[in-house]
């Protein structure tokens, strides 16, 4: 057997032996469609949100939000969010890849262990709220700060935990399950500096996407990079893809508040 799923009114459980990717084929795209209707069956009561675990068998880089959301679709999972969600990875054991989907009535501290914060965000966004990693990070970054005694090359973080806060007119809802990957990899990538690569390619395609002159400075300058210099920012086609370090992320928790404009909070946290 591959794949099995167990399902409850609140609580889907299910393992196989290889991790869903995003475009499944053969008995991994039957389990995905089958994860899909278990997790369309739940039924959340009013102020539950969502808590998802995923336990690997191994230390591969994966982003965990795409193996418990994004790969599965957000349209299975976008009327169990309510007030927000937690996303977790943990081990396996057995060799096999675990996944945990449970109903909350109230959205836990996606780690409790990870009390240092080293960095912080907070931004009211008016009217209109970013859709891309990008518009997200040109939003976020100039009001991204460090808290560390010590300089941001100095604080590189292995692993971390996000704990966020959106608060909108039109939240909570379906359409937070659309919003968790662009605010995510944004996020990350305000504590991150871009090394400086292939700016004959970039610096025309920044502009193109109508952000500000000073992008390639802002985001190449590394006073908030506790999470390290990297290839940030990448061609892509015509365009451009960011290229952050979520895979490091382990752990966060997303809330979502109704407010008559647009604000988000942020906070990274590693292990004291």
């Amino acid at each position: 057997m591959d794949y099995e799923i167990e399902a409850s009114r609140s609580t889907v459980s299910a393992w196989s032996v290889a991790r869903l990717p995003f475009e499944p084929r053969g008995w991994q795209r039957r389990f995905r469609g089958e994860l899909r209707l278990a997790l369309r069956a739940l039924e959340p009561e009013g102020g539950h949100g969502l808590i998802a675990e995923y336990d690997a068998p191994d230390d591969a880089f994966v982003d965990v939000e795409n193996v418990l959301l994004y790969n599965v679709g957000a349209g299975a999972h976008g009327h169990l969010l309510g007030p927000g969600l937690v996303c977790r990875r943990g081990s396996s054991a057995d060799g096999r890849h675990h996944l945990r989907y449970a109903l909350a009535s109230a959205i836990p501290d996606p780690d409790p262990g990870a009390t240092c914060v080293i960095g912080n965000l907070a931004a009211d966004l008016g009217d209109v709220l970013p859709r891309t990693p990008g518009e997200w990070w040109m939003r976020l970054r100039p009001r991204t700060t460090i808290r560390t005694g010590r300089p941001a090359a100095e604080q590189v973080a292995d692993s971390f935990v996000l704990d966020l806060s959106l608060e909108g007119p039109d939240l909570p809802g379906r359409r937070s399950a659309g919003i968790v990957k662009a605010l995510l990899d944004g996020v990350v990538s305000c504590f991150h500096a871009h090394d400086a690569s292939a700016p004959d390619v970039l610096l025309p395609r920044l502009a193109s996407l109508a952000l500000p002159k000073h992008a390639w400075d802002l985001v190449c300058e590394p006073s908030t990079a506790v999470l390290g210099v990297r290839p940030l920012v990448r061609p892509h086609g015509k365009g451009i893809a960011w290229n952050p370090a979520d895979e490091r992320c382990y752990a966060f928790r997303v809330a979502f508040t109704y407010g008559t404009r647009w604000k988000v909070h942020a906070q990274l946290r590693v292990l004291a």
